[in-house]
């Protein structure tokens, strides 16, 4: 009994305190993303990309670790991702094993300076030709990120019903941008009502096109693996109707403010115009700025689904069959549904407009130039 006891507790004391110089060391698993300065290509060969016809260039790289542990050491690695040269910023994965084995690779390039550079190019621009209406414009450009990424995102993520909770956020985001940017007056007000409409009917038509065509919403990577992220906990198709209506935002922003500046500015230069005169000369504007922004709207979804569209014109499918798959129709259905909400954003606003101001006196010392576009 008592050598037993022993025994155990030798073992015991042997597994929690190793001795001797043949003691391994254990090492904890390490991952993180590092910055790095290409400082050598080493070589580049041509490598088959199985599967398929075509070849990728591999580089063997030399860069010097600028962050991390590792800070001041070379490290060597392959990469085939994109094509480097000596001076590159870029950033790598450094992965230790638990077995102490270390393994890197190209994770990414350093594009942060030149985000920068362009985006200081857009506000200095902005505020050359706008003055203080760019100003404003830019503090409610901040507000709408904000309110997306603070209010939206977090209410997505909880589970709260996609749709209503875009309609919702559409509704503030529209604020900021209106009121924010032209100010509190009966134009930006009158633009508020009517393109708010708008957007609660064009995301009605959005859940009822979205239902009966019974869109997924896993028609990209980015849903595929949010899916899995958030363990199938979100609605990805009512996220796909939310992120049509938050898309037409901008256009619907554009045509309503400027046809109730259209209006303005005709009864200020008429004040004997009534509501029908000032609606029948409003709309031809608007009729104009609807086939102008329903072409930029088209063409915008599509310079974004470019690779999409090259992809599916290599394929042996029919365009009917094209058409049919998901991935496509969901494109097009954000152009239809944006399309719908411009055309009914122009006529409410219109009408709205000349409804108000047939009755009121145009006050002439507010300024109604705040919009970008000058229609005659």
């Amino acid at each position: 009994m008592w050598r037993d006891l022993f025994f155990r507790v030798v073992v015991f004391t042997i597994l929690l305190f190793p001795f001797g110089s043949s003691a391994q060391t254990l090492h904890q698993e390490v991952q993180e993303q590092v910055a790095a300065e290409v400082l050598e290509i080493v070589s580049e060969t041509e490598r088959d990309i199985t599967g398929t016809d075509a070849k990728a260039l591999v580089q063997t790289v030399r860069a010097e670790v600028k962050e991390g542990e590792k800070a001041g050491q070379v490290v060597r690695f392959e990469s085939e991702l994109t094509t480097l040269k000596p001076g590159d910023k870029i950033f790598i994965n450094r992965m230790v094993t638990i077995g102490g084995e270390e393994f890197i690779s190209y994770a990414d390039y350093e594009r942060r300076p030149t985000l920068a550079l362009m985006a200081v190019a857009f506000v200095v621009m902005l505020l050359i030709f706008s003055g203080w209406q760019g100003v404003r414009a830019l503090l409610s450009l901040g507000g709408s990120v904000a309110a997306i990424f603070f209010l939206l995102v977090p209410a997505l993520l909880a589970g709260y019903n996609p749709v209503w909770a875009s309609v919702t956020i559409a509704g503030a985001i529209l604020a900021l941008v209106l009121f924010g940017t032209h100010g509190i007056n009966p134009r930006s007000v009158i633009a508020f009502v009517g393109t708010f409409s708008a957007v609660i009917i064009t995301g009605l038509i959005a859940l009822l096109s979205v239902g009966t065509m019974r869109l997924s919403g896993f028609s990209s990577d980015a849903s595929v693996y949010l899916n899995f992220a958030t363990n199938g906990s979100l609605d990805l198709s009512g996220l796909l109707l939310g992120s049509i209506i938050i898309g037409i935002l901008g256009v619907l922003d554009d045509v309503s403010i400027t046809q109730a500046s259209v209006v303005q500015e005709l009864k200020a230069a008429n004040p004997l115009f009534k509501f029908k005169d000032l609606y029948q000369r409003a709309i031809k504007v608007g009729r104009d700025h609807i086939g102008s922004l329903v072409n930029t709207l088209a063409l915008a979804y599509v310079g974004v689904s470019l690779p999409l569209i090259l992809l599916y014109a290599k394929t042996d499918s029919s365009v009917w069959q094209t058409l049919n798959q998901e991935v496509v129709a969901a494109e097009l259905i954000r152009i239809i549904v944006g399309s719908i909400g411009l055309i009914l954003a122009v006529p409410a606003t219109t009408a709205v407009a000349a409804y108000y101001f047939h009755s009121h006196e145009v006050d002439e010392n507010e300024d109604s130039s705040h919009h970008g576009h000058s229609h005659h």
